[in-house]
């Protein structure tokens, strides 16, 4: 058995994308910017990745009507490749995390220094990491969107 999971701790760069296709089914998209170190020359140097997040169904409602940009989250779910082919024909290749569980830092803490458990918008209990100093700061271009 072959298994891809992955769990991310970052805060969301824009409010979720909610869509409802006419199947009745709904998906939400998010971009989860997720700052790093990286030590080199001696000197630590900051960076920020960014992960496109699929939820569907009820957890797809749920975070379209709970999150906003700038919220701290943490996702669990599972890492898949979306193959596309952009307009110039070439084929591309999007790591994509769909995921079975959001957390949030528990109310009434800032948002990027908080830690200790959380309640997801389902309401089990999950850990939420502390987060670094956000270096996010709107400005960087953002991929996804």
């Amino acid at each position: 058995m072959s298994l891809a999971n992955v769990s991310l701790v970052g805060n969301l760069v824009k409010a979720p994308e909610r869509i409802e296709f006419s199947s009745g089914r709904v998906k939400t998209t998010m971009v989860v910017a997720v700052n790093s170190f990286v030590r080199s020359t001696g000197k630590t140097d900051k960076a920020c990745d960014f992960y496109k997040v699929e939820t569907w169904g009820k957890l797809a409602e749920l975070a379209a009507r709970c999150l906003s940009k700038g919220n701290q989250i943490t996702v669990t779910g599972r890492l898949i490749l979306d193959h596309w082919t952009d307009r110039q024909g070439l084929n591309r290749i999007t790591p994509v995390v769909e995921a079975s569980q959001l957390s949030l830092p528990p109310k009434g803490k800032k948002s990027n220094s908080s830690s200790g458990s959380g309640q997801d918008p389902e309401g089990e209990v999950d850990s939420a990491a502390a987060l670094p100093e956000d270096i996010f700061d709107g400005t960087t271009e953002v991929p996804f969107g």
